[in-house]
């Protein structure tokens, strides 16, 4: 859903018009039109979707129940929440359910590395122990918070089956086992060394020979409001919706979790420096605000809307977990990720997951029997 395109260009006066209310309007036009021409107005018409999507199709059915008869959403974030450092405590859960020395390893480590590019004479030993693509410059804290960001969207790649099974194409041996043998491996050296094999085994991996932490070409590529496909970097729309109704930065604000160096305000000067100076705080905490009144958040008031969501899937804690009431019930997965259920059929399924998916299938046929 936030790969929509103005038929101008991505520029931020177009990106206005990029909104979940907006992208809920074009769903009720796109199903009246088809309804009407099709000659489907008296058939019930039911919203899936999942993530961002699953949102969507919650708050349809909330908005329209008269257009819409039902929904069925997977990993919903249904509250939106400015400061998600959730996210990276549900990451720590998952590396000390595996190994319970795993995610303290990788919480000294990062804690190592945020002390270490406090002083400029560690910026050459950073760069080459972990293999950076250009030598450290520092002008401001957002410089380092980047850094630190892109470590930690490394190490979290290693749990990506965990987590997230919509992601294909992870070679084999980027999985949670390596990780956290490596972290935990003494003989390697210190936490930070063992980090820094993480990262090359990282680069390995994907035959790369560096890594990029640079935040103006970050900041560049973000700004980019072509509609050139080789040229757009598809975050830009979504990272729109975050600074302007959602939020959702993923913070490593609390002390549950195994990361450091993303504090709050650095995703809000990003705003800024993406999108023009007053995308900052101010905006984004009306905009939190804003969309969860007029949604409602966790105070969901409606009917036959279906919930599904894993423990092992970060959004979890901004979605709906347990039963609201008979006609709002929730499913929740042990040990799935994000959006398992909407997923097709696996062999490799929990049991758990395929008598889900029938549950649901059961609960929407009753419905639609009404």
């Amino acid at each position: 859903m936030y790969l929509s395109f103005n038929y101008r260009d991505l520029s931020t006066a177009s990106l206005h018009y990029l909104s979940s209310r907006q992208a809920l309007a074009d769903i009720v036009n796109f199903r009246t039109e088809i309804a009407r021409k099709l000659g489907l107005t008296e058939n019930k018409w039911v919203t899936f979707g999942g993530s961002y999507g699953g949102s969507l199709a919650v708050w349809s059915r909330i908005k329209h129940p008269n257009l819409f008869a039902a929904a069925v959403s997977s990993s919903a974030p249904i509250q939106a929440k400015l400061n998600f450092y959730e996210f990276n405590e549900v990451i720590g859960r998952i590396l000390s359910a595996h190994n319970s020395e795993c995610p303290k390893a990788v919480k000294e480590a990062f804690a190592i590395l945020v002390q270490m590019l406090k002083r400029r004479k560690y910026y050459s030993k950073v760069k080459k122990d972990f293999r950076l693509c250009e030598p450290i410059k520092i002008h401001s804290p957002r410089e380092t918070a980047f850094l630190m960001e892109t470590m930690i969207h490394l190490v979290q790649s290693f749990v990506h089956k965990q987590v997230n099974k919509v992601i294909k194409g992870e070679p084999e041996e980027i999985n949670i086992d390596t990780l956290c043998d490596n972290m935990t491996d003494a003989s390697l050296g210190s936490p930070y060394d063992r980090l820094t094999k993480i990262v090359h085994l990282f680069l390995k991996s994907k035959h790369k020979r560096c890594i990029s932490t640079n935040y103006s070409e970050e900041v560049e590529e973000l700004s980019n409001s072509s509609l050139d496909y080789l040229r757009m970097k598809y975050d830009r729309q979504w990272f729109y919706q975050c600074c302007t109704e959602f939020g959702f930065f993923k913070t490593t604000e609390s002390k549950n979790q195994p990361f450091s160096g993303t504090p709050l305000r650095f995703f809000f000067h990003t705003c800024s420096d993406v999108f023009g100076p007053k995308f900052g705080r101010d905006l984004a905490v009306w905009g939190v605000r804003n969309t969860n009144k007029y949604y409602g958040g966790f105070n969901v008031i409606g009917s036959k809307i279906i919930f599904s969501n894993g423990s092992n899937d970060p959004w979890h804690r901004l979605g709906i977990i347990k039963d609201i009431s008979k006609d709002l019930p929730a499913v929740f997965i042990k040990g799935e990720g994000h959006c398992a259920d909407a997923l097709e059929q696996d062999d490799t399924d929990s049991a758990e997951l395929i008598e889900v998916r029938e549950k649901i299938f059961q609960i929407l046929q009753k419905w639609l029997k009404q």
